[in-house]
């Protein structure tokens, strides 16, 4: 019924569509298959009945609409049908069981019955079980009937063939055979079995009896043994008891051996103090011209050699089964984190490619093995095609190190030093096959780098000694070694740095195309934001040694292999800008590279070579045979092929950094961004800056918060705004800049007054466009801000002492002064020489001069990293320079202390002379100015009437205020301990005690031990070698007219 839900629609379509010799062919060909199927006799079907219904559904599923091919083949198929043409009959199974057993032609020659003849009365002669049809189980039936006596008997010639018996109309007659000539193979099995040496009860045809005859060798080995033996002992262990073989026998089972098979020769130890090696087997057969001493010693050479062999295929094979199951628990098990599965992961890729690489040696050492025994035996045989081979214990050893040299055993010193090394293990490790099994104490990039340096080390030194067998087989080992880093370096620099998602910006980035940082690549990821400043330069850093901290061989540890220390940070850093290029979605390099012959492009770094391509065509191709030619000028030290690498990586790496630099100029206007920055932090916007700055000391002067965070950044914002010119063409966009200072106390915000160090708290901030914040950094504007924080200070102590107005004739009281202010006009012109030459100083010989050559040095960059660098230095320079680091600290508050005194200054003329000031600096602030004057003449009463005196924490110059010592007397050398805002000058006794003339007096004293102590400073740091030394030669010379 399935069948005919199936077809009959098909039918019934097929007529509808006027196709009804498709629909009488389907008819008829249904009607056939059902008859056929319901006589179910047929033994020899290929389909069986039961699944007869599933192949019809299927094969109705596959068809497809009828084509004018499908109505032709239709009609054929009822032509078929209605004359159906019979074929002759086959022979099938059914025709065989309906016949008699063991008769007709199909019998014929079975059991070597002669063609045409048959087994009559098989009923009688079988005993109830169908005889096996394994050749190998008649083998006992056949010793049964004829012994091997009888089988000595067989003629070597085979027989004649027995003569066919004619059939006639009556009986068959069957002729008679020799049974013997059944059993002939008996004889092939015997002389096999002859052959077979290994077989214990196997005996040369030698004679051992005989005596030493020195022309005949055979006679060496019982001679010795009847020799040394006593006459007691030879007859029950004489040279008759001796299992001696033939040599070329000895030496296939040492070539077994060696292939780490079951021989006759060795025998493994498991414990005592040959524990884990191969010995000389105690039944060992003997060569007949050896003694027992000389083949011992020539055989235990073998036996080192194959416990060698023994150790690296028990490591090779602990390594693959390591690899094997930390893979099938990752396929098996469920999804976990990357590195939980990393940590799961005990083996690393370089440790399976070494291990790989080991197979390949060892499986090339029993590939050679192999043939070697294979000539033995075609020369045994005589079908060897060569000259006659010759076959001895010696011949064989000298070949192994001809073929191997000591690659084995150089080898598996190296693994054992590796795993000694990993392990931090005082002594060897003999059993080197539970290294994967063993707690890890050393991370897997460690592992690798000791690994690759222990190789390239043997490597070098097998060179340097002309062993070249040796050295090509390590070479091979090392370029298949050094594939898995030379293939994580390709990604790392192909693919780049995995960018983290982050909610603000990145969205759109394409993380599944990164994957993550392998732990035994020399590059380590830290975790950092990308939008954290500090990312580039920590975010992924090369790993530092974890092997303890230092190696067994007294040198320190690191994670990357000797070879790739030069080029780690070229490729460390070429990652670095291939991943930023992917996040800011920039396919400038990732378009592909123009191939000339196609005209098409190649994906990016489409033409990276394997690393073995880099040693020579030798050691890529694997010819063991050849020497060590193409690859031993690249392997020869460690600095040649860094060279040839950094060679093979430098144009990727340049290419990346071009596309970065270009972005970075082009589409994030660095330049524009720079110069606004040096603008405003270095005031080189003259007339902006200068507007600014005196909006803040109009603010100090009148005593109001000049350090309010709204008041400083509305106040730039209107100077800005002040300027001609659209937002876009403005040199600076305010929106970018942030005044801040921290929270002071209100007696601390009143210091301006007395100190300028009230201005260090000062904090500048310019807003620049991801990722320029890499190259500007926080410490960029810290540093800058340190800088403009000085500037202010010193142009503030300018703008005090200028709008002091001298003038000779009558203060207040109508009282005549000429001499005084004589004495005033010639301390306000020193400290005025001062502060105009350190001004003119860090404005022209410090930071114009800098900038000139940061800008030159900077358009020539070429990478991110070298702008980075670039900036650096030139922050380093400009602190330097303008005395803010800390060996200068010294220098710097003796100029603060001149700066205070500055100040102080103003008040004490402004108490002498009351209002009698003039600003020349702001003329549109005269208003303030004479509210100024008002306030200070209040001050100036309170002082007359209470006689008020400075109360400071001990000077800088002063290390007791009521000391008796002379206060011309400066110590300068106290300079370098003192710290605070307080002023620096000695301020210990009042106005009405000391008057101003004595005050006067100390103050130039004062300020002439400052100077004198900053030029000698300045001159001291002029006599360096360092890149400041002229600058400061400068002000040097400049502070040279102090005594003129």
């Amino acid at each position: 019924m399935l069948q005919r839900a199936w077809i009959l629609p098909h039918a019934q379509k097929a007529r509808i569509n006027s196709h009804d010799v498709l629909a009488e062919a389907l008819e008829k060909a249904y009607s056939k298959l059902k008859t056929h199927a319901e006589a179910h006799d047929d033994l020899d079907a290929s389909i069986q009945l039961s699944r007869l219904p599933d192949h019809l559904k299927f094969l109705t599923l596959l068809s497809k609409p009828p084509t004018p091919v499908t109505l032709r083949n239709a009609e054929s198929i009822i032509q078929k049908i209605e004359n159906p043409q019979h074929d002759k009959p086959t022979l099938t199974w059914k025709d065989i069981l309906a016949e008699e057993p063991f008769e007709g032609q199909h019998w014929e020659g079975v059991y070597g019955l002669p063609p045409g003849s048959t087994v009559e009365r098989w009923e009688t002669r079988s005993d109830g079980s169908t005889p096996s049809l394994s050749p190998w189980e008649s083998e006992s039936d056949l010793d049964e009937l004829h012994s091997s006596s009888d089988l000595s008997a067989v003629p070597e010639s085979p027989p004649l063939a027995p003569i066919t018996q004619q059939r006639t109309g009556e009986s068959a007659m069957g002729s008679t055979r020799d049974p013997i000539n059944m059993y002939r193979h008996r004889q092939d099995v015997e002389e096999l079995q002859a052959r077979q040496y290994w077989r214990a009860e196997w005996r040369a045809e030698a004679d051992v009896d005989k005596p030493f005859n020195i022309g005949d060798a055979s006679s060496l080995a019982p001679s010795f043994h009847r020799a040394l033996g006593s006459r007691a002992t030879l007859s029950i262990d004489g040279p008759s008891k001796e299992n001696y073989r033939h040599e070329e026998d000895i030496v296939r089972e040492v070539l077994t051996g060696l292939q780490g098979r079951r021989n006759m020769m060795f025998t493994w130890m498991h414990s005592g103090p040959n524990a884990f090696s191969f010995v000389l087997s105690p039944t060992a057969p003997r060569v007949l011209h050896l003694t027992a001493g000389a083949q011992a010693s020539i055989v235990a050479s073998f036996a080192s050699l194959a416990t060698t062999l023994v150790h690296l295929r028990k490591f090779t094979s602990a390594i693959f089964a390591r690899a094997s199951s930390s893979t099938t628990s990752r396929t098996d098990g469920p999804t976990q984190p990357a590195h939980l599965a990393r940590f799961h992961r005990r083996s690393t890729q370089t440790l399976e490619a070494f291990g790989d690489a080991l197979d390949a040696e060892l499986r090339a050492f029993d590939t050679w093995c192999a043939a070697r025994e294979e000539a033995i035996c075609r020369a045994h045989g005589g079908v060897s095609p060569g000259p006659p081979l010759m076959v001895s214990l010696l011949s064989l050893e000298k070949a192994v190190r001809d073929a191997f040299g000591d690659a084995p055993a150089v080898l598996l010193h190296l693994v054992r030093t590796l795993v000694q090394k990993a392990q931090r293990a005082p002594e060897p490790i003999i059993e080197v096959w539970t290294f994967p099994d063993l707690p890890a104490r050393s991370t897997p990039s460690a592992v690798t780098a000791l690994l690759l340096d222990a190789l390239l080390g043997a490597l070098q030194e097998r060179v340097s000694m002309g062993e070249d067998v040796t050295a090509h087989a390590l070479a091979r080992v090392f370029g298949a070694s050094v594939e898995p880093v030379w293939a994580m370096m390709q990604r790392w620099m192909r693919d780049g740095m995995p960018v983290r998602e982050n909610p603000v910006v990145l969205a759109r980035t394409q993380e599944n195309t990164m994957g993550a940082v392998a732990d035994e690549f020399f590059v380590e990821d830290n975790e950092v934001v990308m939008l954290d400043p500090d990312f580039w330069s920590d975010g992924f850093t090369l790993r530092q040694g974890g092997t303890g901290g230092s190696n067994l061989d007294g040198g320190t540890s690191s994670s990357v292999p000797v070879f790739l220390v030069h080029v780690a940070e070229l490729v460390l850093a070429t990652g670095k800008v291939t991943g930023l290029l992917r996040a800011l979605e920039i396919s400038s390099l990732f378009d592909g590279d123009n191939d000339d012959d196609e005209g098409s492009r190649r994906p990016w770094m489409s033409k990276w070579r394997s690393f073995r391509s880099l040693l020579g065509p030798s050691i890529s191709e694997g010819e063991a045979a050849d020497p060590v030619v193409s690859a031993e000028a690249s392997i020869a030290s460690s600095e040649g092929l860094s060279q040839i690498v950094y060679d093979e990586l430098l144009p990727y790496s340049e290419k990346a950094h071009a596309a970065l630099t270009r972005v970075l100029i082009e589409d994030c206007d660095l330049w524009a961004h720079l110069n606004a920055i040096e603008d405003l932090f270095l005031m080189r916007r003259g007339d902006a800056m200068s507007h600014f700055v005196d909006v803040l000391f109009t603010r100090m002067d009148t005593r109001q918060p000049w350090n309010d965070f709204h008041f400083m950044n509305s106040a730039f914002r209107d100077v800005v705004a002040l300027y001609p010119g659209h937002a876009a063409s403005r040199w600076i966009d305010a929106s970018l800049v942030r005044f801040s200072y921290p929270a002071k106390a209100p007696a601390q915000e009143r210091s301006i007054a007395q100190t300028v160090r009230a201005l260090d708290g000062l904090l500048v901030e310019y807003a620049v466009p991801f990722p320029l914040t890499y190259v500007f950094g926080p410490r960029t504007m810290r540093v800058l801000s340190g800088v403009f924080v000085l500037v202010l200070q010193v142009r503030r102590a300018k703008s005090v002492l200028e709008r002091i107005l001298v003038r000779s004739g009558v203060v207040g009281g109508g009282k005549k002064v000429d001499g005084e202010m004589k004495v005033f006009y010639a301390v306000r012109g020193r400290l005025s020489w001062f502060v105009n030459t350190l001004l003119n100083f860090i404005t022209t010989n410090v930071i114009h001069t800098q900038i000139l050559t940061f800008h030159k040095a900077f358009r020539e960059a070429k990478s991110l990293d070298e702008m980075i660098q670039l900036q650096n230095d030139h922050l380093d320079k400009l602190e330097g320079r303008c005395l803010l680091q800390r060996n200068t600290a010294a220098l710097h508050r003796a100029i603060m202390s001149i700066l205070d005194m500055a100040l102080h200054y103003t008040d004490v003329f402004v108490s002498f002379a009351g209002d009698t000031t003039h600003d020349i600096s702001r003329a549109s602030l005269r208003g303030h100015a004479s509210r100024r004057s008002r306030h200070r003449s209040r001050r100036l009463r309170a002082q007359r009437k209470d006689v008020i005196g400075f109360a400071q924490a001990p000077s800088v110059l002063h290390a007791d205020d009521d000391s008796d010592e002379d206060d011309d007397d400066v110590d300068e050398e106290s300079l370098a301990g003192h710290s605070g805002r307080e002023p620096s000058f000695s301020i210990g006794a009042s106005f009405a005690e000391d008057g101003f003339m004595e005050r006067l007096d100390k103050m130039s004293s004062e300020l002439d031990a400052l100077v004198r102590f900053v030029r000698r400073g300045v001159e001291s740091l002029a006599a360096g070698t360092g890149e400041a030394a002229p600058a400061f030669g400068v002000f040097a010379f400049a502070l040279e007219d102090w005594d003129r």
